[in-house]
């Protein structure tokens, strides 16, 4: 990540300096997707004027680029007072930031007073940053220095910076090319196979990667960039195949793709119908699998047999596995997945069960102990996890197994070899 020298001041009060922090990381993440980052954060209380007069003296020196957030509310507008002191500007008043406050507050039933008005007066010659979401504008110059003041709400004021600032603050730093951030979804990966993987990735690629983890999920971003549409498409296009080279086995999808959703679509699309049978899960992998309008061209059936009456009296699993292996066990998963995929008519059969917490005395495996087994008319496979956390962790990460058994059966394997 390349350093510029962008610099970021937060004006805070005592009923807001909790916001502080994370407007300070909400705009390192809008720079950092472009490959900058800033060269320091000073964070300062509203009252002390005469500090923060001195620390934005030295921020706004020479080349710099300085944004401040904070210091503009109702009735205030203590940025721009002290900017036009540094700066040696005279304060003006800003009719159109003015008429959309009154605007906002009007359609918000707000009451709109003249003494709010005061936060709508700026330097001279400065430009308006509009707020359509509490009517606080902002404002911006280009010289002597390129300085950005932004109210201190950090996802209104990353929005008001990225639509009427970011461009103009590029341009001047002389970076003039298209960037998307792209996302790859992973699953299945364990945490020490993964930082191996994505090592691998961040050496072979030229692009910022960050990454997420959640329930089992690896979610890599790339903030790719281009000169052109063309060369922008043709990196995404370069770093997408590095990227399933790399995680080839774990790879579901891109952006905003879900695991439930992908399989959805992959069951729809492949005419694949499919039953579930949950015990710990509770109907979760049936409620996510559901969610696809058109659901009941692929998904036939799911019961929820927590007890062991629902197992044997309703799925109709044979009561001497219970009594001999216990119903969570390799081979009472893998007879209520014959059992429901037998009964609904189904290509695919899918069940879990397992302890989700917490431990009792009859419990024959740890908490966080899964089985979760697939029938089809061609493969029968059953597979004992041990998962942690929260008993609400542990039924997450199961649901999540399953729906990736889904994925990487349907996948990478013929139509012709699932069906009947």
């Amino acid at each position: 990540m390349e350093t510029k020298d962008i610099r970021i001041l937060i004006i805070a009060d005592g009923r807001n300096f909790g916001l502080a922090g994370e407007a300070v990381k909400e705009l390192s993440d809008v720079l950092a997707a472009y490959n900058l980052g800033f060269k320091e954060a000073v964070i300062m209380p509203e009252s002390q004027n005469e500090s923060i007069f001195k620390v934005l003296s030295y921020m706004a020196s020479g080349d710099s680029f300085v944004i401040v957030c904070g210091g503009i509310k109702e009735g205030v507008s203590l940025a721009g007072e002290i900017t036009c002191s540094v700066l040696k500007k005279e304060p003006v008043r800003s009719k159109d930031a003015a008429d959309l406050m009154s605007l906002v507050y009007e359609s918000n039933k707000k009451l709109f007073s003249p003494s709010a008005e005061k936060a709508c007066y700026f330097p001279e010659h400065s430009f308006i940053i509009p707020n359509q979401n509490s009517g606080i504008s902002g404002f911006y110059l280009t010289e002597p220095v390129f300085l950005a003041a932004l109210p201190l709400e950090p996802q209104n004021a990353v929005n008001m910076f990225k639509n009427h600032v970011l461009g103009k603050m590029l341009g001047k730093l002389g970076i003039n090319y298209f960037v998307r951030l792209r996302k790859y979804k992973l699953f299945g990966l364990k945490e020490k196979e993964f930082e191996a993987l994505f090592e691998k990735l961040r050496k072979t690629s030229e692009f910022n990667l960050s990454y997420e983890f959640s329930y089992g999920e690896f979610i890599v971003s790339a903030a790719i960039n281009g000169v052109s549409t063309q060369k922008l498409n043709e990196n995404i296009k370069l770093i997408d195949g590095k990227t399933a080279g790399i995680f080839k086995d774990y790879l579901y999808g891109f952006d905003d793709d879900e695991l439930h959703v992908v399989c959805s679509y992959l069951l729809r699309e492949n005419e694949i119908k499919i039953s579930i049978a949950e015990s710990l899960t509770g109907g979760h992998i049936s409620d996510k699998l559901t969610d696809l309008p058109g659901a009941s061209s692929y998904f036939i059936y799911g019961g929820v047999v927590y007890s062991n009456f629902a197992k044997t009296d309703l799925l109709g699993v044979s009561p001497s596995i219970i009594e001999k292996e216990g119903a969570v066990s390799e081979a009472c998963a893998m007879e209520m997945a014959e059992k429901v995929r037998g009964k609904s008519k189904s290509d695919i059969g899918i069940a879990v069960t397992g302890f989700a917490g917490p431990k009792t005395e009859n419990d024959n495996y740890p908490v966080g102990t899964v089985f979760i087994a697939l029938s089809s008319s061609k493969i029968k496979e059953v597979r004992k996890y041990a998962f942690s956390g929260s008993r609400s962790d542990i039924k997450s990460y199961t649901s999540k197994m399953a729906l990736f058994w889904i994925y990487r059966l349907i996948s990478g394997t013929p139509r012709s070899f699932i069906k009947s």
